[in-house]
């Protein structure tokens, strides 16, 4: 019986440890993270004006997006978000910019990819320097209406959700 039953709390720390390595690593919330010397805040967000009015709305014709290379697809609009990074550590980073950050919003589970980014193909950051980039993300403007938004920040296998100093109200440059 006493066998058994340290075969049964045994199985259970096993079960209890593999569950624990199994788990996504736990999100961190707020204006700003840090992560192995690496620190990430996000500064501003806002949608950025195009030059061609590409709402339904707009007078006159509206060119479609295949005549219009880079340009938001129809029913989209940009949005630039800020973000700025700083090794705060003595030794060199990784930082890939374009590929750690993912832009969400608690209407739904879709995240959107940076379209383009000002960062550069920096692939580290040198210890006690910093960089300050825009993030450009296409999509509905309706996709963040009345709906709080962060930046999603995978570094290293570690995600810390960055809020979003934007309202979540339609700002369209075009209304």
């Amino acid at each position: 019986m006493v066998i058994l039953a340290a075969v049964a709390v045994g199985l259970f720390g096993v079960g209890r440890l593999v569950a624990v390595l199994r788990a996504p690593p736990r999100a961190v919330v707020g204006a700003e993270a840090t992560h192995d010397g690496v620190n990430v805040r996000v500064t501003a967000a806002s949608w950025t004006g195009m030059d061609h009015d590409m709402s339904g709305t707009a007078p006159g014709y509206t060119m479609p997006p295949a005549m219009m290379p880079g340009m938001p697809a129809a029913g989209e609009q940009r949005l630039a978000v800020t973000v700025t990074v700083v090794n705060t550590s003595d030794e060199t980073r990784p930082v890939r910019p374009a590929r750690e950050f993912t832009l969400r919003a608690a209407t739904g589970e879709k995240g959107w990819e940076p379209h383009s980014h000002t960062f550069g193909e920096l692939p580290r950051l040198a210890a006690h320097n910093a960089l300050a980039g825009t993030l450009f993300f296409d999509l509905p403007p309706a996709d963040l209406n009345g709906s709080p938004a962060w930046i999603e920040w995978n570094h290293e296998g570690v995600v810390s959700r960055l809020s979003v100093p934007f309202n979540g109200a339609v700002h369209s440059p075009h209304r």
